[in-house]
């Protein structure tokens, strides 16, 4: 990929963080509910299309966290323990608060997702 596509792709990325960083709010948000033995279905919900969104949009922006915001959907989907749910939100934080830097790799390929749970 060429410097000024990177580039560009790094301007779109600090448009579109707080978004990435309300997302993960949303995950947050229901972790500590689902600890405290409040998860509202709502909550719950909430979760899930973050999650979801964040799947396609690091992708997107050739961030990395895709495949770990694949595995919290599916977590919240399948209304998995929260201590399952947790470390991977934790893990989202971080990816997503991180500074911008995109993925090298091949225009046309994705990281496979993998999914150390199944």
């Amino acid at each position: 990929m060429t410097d000024s596509r990177l580039d560009f792709l790094d301007e779109m990325w600090e448009k579109f963080s707080p978004v990435a960083r309300q997302r993960v709010d949303d995950l947050e948000q229901y972790v500590a509910a689902a600890q405290a033995g409040e998860a509202a279905e709502d909550l719950r919900d909430a979760a899930e299309w973050a999650a979801h969104k964040l799947v396609g949009a690091l992708g997107s922006f050739r961030r990395e966290g895709s495949a770990e915001a694949a595995v919290a959907e599916r977590l919240v989907r399948t209304h998995a323990p929260v201590a399952d749910l947790a470390p991977v939100v934790r893990t989202l934080r971080a990816l997503v608060d991180a500074p911008a830097a995109v993925e090298e790799r091949p225009h046309g390929t994705a990281t496979p997702l993998t999914n150390p749970l199944s």
